[in-house]
C-alpha cells in the first residue's frame, strides 16, 4: 500500500479539501489490500482547481482530459469545466489521476446525476491508517455504472462493513440513478 501513502503526502501538502477515491478509498476503509490497482485516484472540489496546479505545476507533469473521451493534453491551469472532470499529476516515480468533483457551498452533487447530493462533510471520511477517503457507498456508487469484477469485488467485500444508514443511501441514490442496479437486493 506505499502508493497510496505516497499520494496522500502529496496532497496533505496542497492545502485543499480531498480524499482518496477509486479502489484505493475502498481498500483504505477496510484496512487492506484486498486486489490489485492499476491506478490511483484523489478527489478534490472543483473550485480548488487553481490551488491544485499552484501546488503542483513546479514538480509535476500535469494533464488532462478536456474533453472527455479526447486524449491526455498538457494541463496549464486552465479550469476544467463540466462535463471533464479528470486531471493527472506525474513525476519520474509516481502517477496519480485527480477528480474533480461538484460542490456547491456545503453541498457535494454526484457528477453523473446532480439530483443525488450530500453535505460536503459527510463525503469524506477517514481511514483507520489516517489518509482521508471518499466514504464506501459514495465510492460504490460511482463504480456501479461499470460492470467491471473489480467493481463487483469492491461491494462484496465492502457490503459487510456498511451501516445501516450507509446502506439505505446507497440503495436509495441507486434507485434513482440506476433502477433495478443488482446491488439494490444485497442493500
Amino acid at each position: 500500500m506505499l502508493v497510496p501513502f505516497s499520494v496522500a503526502e502529496v496532497m496533505s501538502d496542497v492545502g485543499v479539501w480531498w480524499g482518496m477515491g477509486g479502489g484505493w478509498a475502498i481498500d483504505l476503509w477496510l484496512g487492506e489490500q484486498t486486489r490489485e490497482h492499476h491506478d490511483v485516484e484523489v478527489v478534490v472540489r472543483r473550485c480548488d482547481q487553481a490551488a491544485v496546479h499552484a501546488v503542483l505545476a513546479a514538480n509535476w507533469e500535469l494533464r488532462c482530459l478536456d474533453p472527455p473521451g479526447s486524449g491526455w493534453r498538457e494541463w496549464n491551469g486552465a479550469p476544467i469545466e463540466h462535463p471533464a472532470f479528470q486531471l493527472q499529476a506525474r513525476s519520474s516515480t509516481i502517477e496519480f489521476d485527480i477528480f474533480t468533483e461538484t460542490v456547491d457551498d456545503a453541498t457535494w452533487r454526484f457528477r453523473r446525476d446532480g439530483r443525488i447530493s450530500r453535505p460536503v462533510s459527510e463525503v469524506i471520511t477517514f481511514s483507520g491508517s489516517g489518509v482521508p477517503i471518499v466514504r464506501p457507498e459514495i465510492q460504490l456508487l460511482y463504480m456501479a455504472k461499470s460492470t467491471e469484477a473489480k467493481n463487483q469485488h469492491d461491494f462484496d467485500v465492502t457490503r459487510p462493513t456498511l451501516d445501516a444508514g450507509a446502506a439505505h443511501w446507497l440503495a436509495d441514490a441507486l434507485a434513482v440513478t440506476l433502477p433495478g442496479h443488482r446491488w439494490m437486493l444485497a442493500l
